[in-house]
Parts: C-alpha cells; structure tokens; sequence
C-alpha cells in the first residue's frame, strides 16, 4: 500500500506508528534513488537508514551523488509511506 503523499514528519510518524504494530514500511520520496527505513537495530542505533542503492548495506550520500541535502531540501519533497497491509510480526 502506498499513502498519500506527506511532510518528511508526519510520513516519519507514520513509519514508526506501522513499527510499533509490527508491519514493515519504508519511506519513499521525490528525490531520486531515497528510501529511507527503520534500523532493523533500532532502538539500540539510531533510527532511520537511507537504503535503495546497495543490496544489503545502508546508503550514504556519496552512493547517490549528491551533498548533504538541508532539511529544507527534505521537508521541500513529498514522501509516501509504503508498506504491506497483510505483514504482521508477532514481536
């Protein structure tokens, strides 16, 4: 399921809303080649990974060709929550 498009915040609060009822969601916005994801080690690391251009490590922005964006470059994007509504863990 895809939700309507949202502010980095509320799509954030949505993210750890689904975590927190065991489903398993991702953050993906309008700058190319960003998801942005819970750590599967959360809450022992910090809590949010961008993934998408490696397989099985998180991204760093030199992956994606770019600087440090500002958080306004990251409010400026619309970000949708994506997620399955069947995916349930028993955690």
């Amino acid at each position: 399921m895809k939700t309507q498009p949202m502010n980095l915040l509320d799509a954030v609060n949505k993210l750890l809303e689904l975590n927190k009822q065991g489903v398993s969601a991702h953050l993906e916005g309008t700058m190319p080649g960003v998801r942005i994801r819970l750590s599967r080690d959360y809450p022992t690391t910090l809590p949010l990974e961008l993934w998408d251009t490696k397989l099985h490590e998180p991204t760093v922005w030199e992956d994606l060709g770019m600087w440090n964006p500002s958080i306004d470059d990251w409010q400026a994007q619309s970000w949708y929550v994506i997620y399955e509504t069947s995916q349930r863990s028993d955690n």
